[in-house]
């Protein structure tokens, strides 16, 4: 050794044990490397954390101990040992074989001539080349920090690239989620998602809620853990004082506020809409660990507040149908209740009849649209409390034409299909309904169901020319007018399942 190796005592540290080891490899043939080598560094410590040796004599057993050790931070690795080039086979075989690229791996031997530098520099991955003559104390521990140093901050890049791609796949999983509650929920679950432990990062059960404010109301739409069953609550009953008034005290934008149980943020958009987010007992150990939650949480509340808009708009026209249709139905003197039963037995069909739930659910949002046209009905024919006569009922047959030409321009889902439901509902299976005399499938698949739901709630129903029809009655129709006036498969389905449609009946009596 060109420098007489000298050592401090040993410092005592209480503490030590507890703090998790940089895991050093010494892959050498020679023992007496080995006690040197443990020897000198035996109070070395790098960001605290001090270091936990392996031991290895031949490349194999080296090749076995990195396969059972990935996480190994340095690889000292004698080149001559059962072969002249033993540590370099282990050197390749820790980069391609093994797929490690971050174990930092410094050559040391004691015969430079057969392995020359400036060679194996070029043609091998590894981070540093030493004659064993060479590593003097003092260099060896300017060694460890140099490949220390680096092979932390390999891991935190990495740790980074997962992170994002962490929030990525929670993004993904997000966006499948459309109902305002399951997405809030979909929030809290995909934390932990996004800080998942690791031997750095060690985290508490993560639990919270999430929450939305309209009207000046900030309330639960969703919870995990002991929050689980306070969805609707007030956020004021869950949270202290200070939580209120860190709300209360901020501007628009997105903020965050870190409390001694956990974390808070907030997404206000404008006076009337705020979201928030409070996750108890995350802690969040580093600085990386503390931005991917900063920019998934910003991410998700931003996505969260523009589906509550966006929910809360489809809420409005929703709203606005059944506004629409009641008007219609007032006018007629008819049930109020019949345009909500005839929603639900058209979904019910739509369902059994195998559509989508998606499609089932804009035929139950459009349904009440079907005799929109009446509104162009004048009275004298729309509440006539007899028969109607000939020119009487070529005008009552215009509603169906007159509810298409109203919403068949809209570009919107709903209002395109109430189009057609208006249009086709009472267009009859055999070719001789109205106004077009369609035939089978020529009617639109949204106008058949519709119109046996229609049918079905009408015959039930006491109208202002005719007493309510018996369910017995109302079955024995459909029965002769299957292929008839029905789609004889859907009225199969009515049939089928005709209690369901007396219990959606009774769900929503006049």
């Amino acid at each position: 050794m060109s420098e007489k190796l000298t050592f401090a005592s040993e410092p005592t540290t209480s503490n030590q044990e507890n703090l998790l080891p940089w895991k050093v490899l010494i892959v050498d043939d020679d023992e007496e490397v080995h006690a040197i080598t443990t020897l000198a560094l035996r109070n070395f410590r790098f960001d605290g954390r001090p270091l936990a040796f392996l031991h290895s004599y031949s490349g194999v057993e080296g090749e076995a101990m990195m396969r059972d050790n990935p996480d190994t931070a340095l690889c000292l690795l004698d080149v001559v040992m059962e072969t002249d080039h033993a540590g370099l086979d282990l050197a390749e075989t820790i980069r391609t074989r093994l797929d490690n690229t971050f174990t930092r791996i410094v050559l040391r031997t004691g015969q430079p001539g057969q392995a020359p530098e400036e060679t194996i520099i070029a043609d091998y991955d590894i981070n540093d080349y030493k004659e064993k003559t060479e590593l003097t104390r003092s260099k060896l521990h300017t060694l460890l920090f140099s490949c220390l140093r680096s092979y932390r901050d390999i891991l935190s890049l990495d740790r980074s690239r997962q992170g994002l791609e962490r929030i990525l796949s929670a993004s993904i999983h997000l966006q499948q989620k459309t109902f305002l509650t399951d997405f809030a929920l979909g929030i809290l679950e995909q934390i932990s998602a996004i800080l998942s432990p690791d031997e750095d990062a060690l985290y508490a059960q993560c639990e919270g809620i999430a929450a939305h404010e309209q009207a000046g109301k900030l309330t639960v739409v969703a919870g995990t853990g002991a929050y689980h069953s306070k969805v609707g609550v007030p956020v004021t009953q869950l949270l202290p004082d200070s939580v209120r008034t860190f709300i209360d005290s901020t501007e628009l934008g997105y903020h965050s506020h870190y409390m001694d149980n956990g974390y808070l943020c907030l997404y206000r958009s404008n006076d009337l809409h705020l979201s928030m987010l409070f996750l108890k007992g995350l802690t969040p150990q580093s600085p990386i660990e503390r931005h991917l939650l900063e920019v998934f949480c910003q991410n998700a509340l931003t996505a969260f507040e523009n589906l509550s808009l966006r929910t809360e708009l489809e809420d409005s026209q929703r709203e606005i149908v059944f506004i629409l249709g009641d008007a219609v139905e007032h006018r007629s003197r008819e049930t109020g209740q019949h345009l909500r039963r005839v929603s639900h037995i058209s979904e019910l069909i739509a369902l059994k009849a195998g559509l989508g739930e998606q499609q089932a659910q804009l035929i139950r949002e459009a349904a009440p649209l079907h005799d929109l046209g009446k509104i162009g009905i004048p009275d004298q024919v729309l509440n006539k409390p007899g028969p109607l006569d000939a020119e009487e009922w070529a005008i009552m047959k215009t509603h169906s034409q007159i509810g298409y030409d109203l919403l068949h321009q809209s570009d919107k889902s709903i209002l395109k299909v109430g189009a057609m439901i208006a249009l086709d509902h009472h267009e009859r299976w055999d070719g001789t309904g109205y106004p077009h005399g369609k035939q089978g499938d020529a009617i639109s698949i949204e106008g058949r169901i519709t119109a046996l739901a229609d049918v079905f709630d009408a015959l039930t129903s006491a109208r202002c020319y005719k007493n309510p029809w018996s369910y017995e009655e109302t079955r024995a129709l459909i029965e002769r007018e299957r292929g008839q006036q029905f789609d004889p498969a859907l009225a199969d389905i009515v049939l089928t399942h005709f209690d369901d449609l007396i219990a959606i009946k009774n769900t929503y009596p006049d």
